[in-house]
């Protein structure tokens, strides 16, 4: 791992890392059941401790900046992900939030992942660098995103795994 890195940064990267995972075979496996739900509540708990961790890392600027920003609009998506689940009785679109705040929470992480290989393998020089990085790369990110997110499969369709699992022949 990187030698210069806090334990709360340690902690956050590793986090960080597990979430990525854990959201792209969320993206890629049927939306129902007893394993969605268990990869779910492994996504929102490591999701908020990485959003925790990030607020206690200083070491790029010295102070509060834009990063610590996106991971509180990233912890407000997650727990407005999760309230409708959570009502009793539910709402009758909570499906459809769910999906969106969750999709939406999804995209800071695989943003700062896009920013952090982009910065380590440009000839990148300062802050401000890093900054422009970081901005194209949440810029593309939501856009790809946006588009994505869209195309939402209606309630109770298949993933898009199974989709292409059924159309290739091969049992799900």
């Amino acid at each position: 791992m990187i030698a210069h890195l806090t334990p709360a940064g340690a902690i956050h990267v590793v986090l960080a890392l597990m979430c990525l995972v854990a959201g792209l075979i969320q993206f890629l496996r049927p939306k129902r059941g007893a394993g969605h739900r268990a990869r779910g509540y492994f996504y929102v708990y490591a999701m908020l401790a990485s959003d925790a961790a990030t607020l206690l890392v200083y070491r790029f600027t010295g102070h509060f900046n834009a990063f610590h920003v996106a991971a509180i609009v990233n912890f407000t998506l997650i727990v407005l992900a999760i309230v409708p689940l959570l009502r009793t009785p539910r709402p009758a679109n909570w499906r459809r939030a769910h999906y969106n705040f969750i999709a939406w929470s999804y995209v800071a992480p695989v943003s700062a992942a896009i920013t952090n290989i982009a910065s380590r393998l440009l000839p990148v020089t300062t802050r401000e660098q890093v900054a422009l990085i970081a901005l194209a790369a949440s810029l593309v990110t939501m856009m790809v995103a946006y588009i994505l997110i869209r195309k939402q499969p209606p309630v109770g369709a298949p993933a898009m795994s199974t989709g292409l699992a059924e159309r290739s022949g091969a049992p799900s």
